[in-house]
């Protein structure tokens, strides 16, 4: 377990995408994939809700209540590389042609809906066509700058040797980390 500005994140909350990178890399040892689940999607989230936990909250409201989501849905489509390996993940492990309950990534809520899949032998060339609609509590045209400004606001506490072999040296500095 570790602490982002006092919120928790379990291992078993970071095993399916570090899975789903070993799936795309299988070269990667565990601890690579968990290091790369934290730093990509998991250590901005947590930062993120913590820097704005009002709006978190919103957003994951309006999410959970929003009704008529086919009128509201965006299509979008691809692989890891295009839609990046969070919403990568949440979909492909959806039911085809059914809407999701609320799914969290780094400043916003989503609801989504998995269209097709087409599998591939090597996983970095599956691709998915997906309904979403998004409830965003970090603008889109500001989401990597705030996100960064979020994590390096946010503090690190580590709970778990686990977690802290896992958070690369810089992030740790960055995030001024503690061990208790």
């Amino acid at each position: 377990m570790l602490l982002v500005a006092g919120l928790p994140l379990t291992a078993a909350e970071v095993a399916p995408l570090a899975a789903d990178i070993r799936v795309l890399y299988p070269e990667y040892s565990e601890l690579h994939a968990r290091r790369l689940a934290l730093t990509n999607e998991f250590l901005p989230r947590l930062a993120a809700r913590a820097q704005d936990p009002e709006g978190w909250q919103r957003a994951r409201e309006a999410c959970a209540a929003a009704e008529d989501l086919e009128r509201l849905a965006v299509n979008a489509e691809g692989g890891f590389h295009g839609l990046g390996v969070g919403l990568w993940s949440l979909a492909r492990h959806l039911s085809e042609g059914e809407w999701s309950g609320p799914l969290e990534l780094a400043g916003r809520w989503l609801r989504l809906r998995l269209e097709a899949r087409e599998p591939h032998a090597d996983a970095r060339q599956e691709r998915l066509r997906l309904a979403l609609v998004e409830f965003a509590f970090v603008p889109r045209a500001e989401s990597s700058l705030r996100l960064d400004q979020a994590v390096d606001r946010a503090t690190l506490t580590l709970l778990d040797p686990a977690f802290a072999e896992a958070v690369p040296e810089t992030w740790k500095h960055r995030m001024r980390a503690t061990t208790p």
